[in-house]
């Protein structure tokens, strides 16, 4: 199975054009939300969600929304001693889903990356330092080995809150972009 790139993606908004019903992942309420409910939370503005695709395949998709996680949730190391307030904004990962048939091609890792770029863009217009998700529990260990930390905060019955601090994420890439610059320029 071959690992795609960023740029093997095509990522498009849902709207009423796109036929979703050929998409299959291996959790039955997310391609439930997907084909019953994705489109109107669109176009009502409680959601957006963003579809994966692959030689013209659908092959997974993402939904966001605004969020916010209480400070006491997020570990002392991230948070950020001038901030005043009880909650950091966020923006939360609400559903992800790859297609059944395209396990192991790395499509989980490019919607996270999308999502990413997504959100370094949103934090340019409106505060946003926290990516926040729900995770499956056995999804779990996956978000963690991208960066994500349990929140202190008591699990529901079936996800487990994450946080990643996009923040310090982004400022730790660009302090790696400059040291390679810096590296490039010798």
């Amino acid at each position: 199975m071959p690992e795609l790139s960023y740029f093997d993606l095509v990522f498009k908004s849902l709207d009423a054009s796109c036929d979703v019903s050929m998409f299959h992942s291996t959790e039955q309420e997310l391609d439930d939300f997907l084909l019953e409910d994705a489109l109107n939370n669109q176009l009502n503005r409680l959601s957006a969600t963003f579809l994966a695709y692959w030689n013209d395949t659908m092959v997974g998709y993402f939904t966001l929304i605004n969020d916010s996680i209480v400070a006491e949730a997020v570990s002392e190391s991230d948070r950020e001693p001038t901030w005043a307030y009880r909650k950091y904004p966020a923006i939360k990962i609400a559903r992800m889903a790859r297609h059944r048939d395209f396990d192991n091609y790395g499509i989980g890792t490019l919607m996270l990356l999308r999502i990413f770029v997504i959100t370094l863009h949103v934090s340019q217009f409106t505060g946003c330092r926290i990516i926040t998700v729900d995770s499956k529990t056995g999804a779990v260990e996956w978000y963690r080995k991208k960066g994500f930390t349990l929140a202190q905060m008591r699990p529901r019955d079936d996800t487990v809150p994450l946080y990643m601090d996009f923040h310090r994420f982004v400022s730790q890439e660009e302090m790696h972009t400059l040291k390679t610059l810096g590296d490039f320029s010798k």
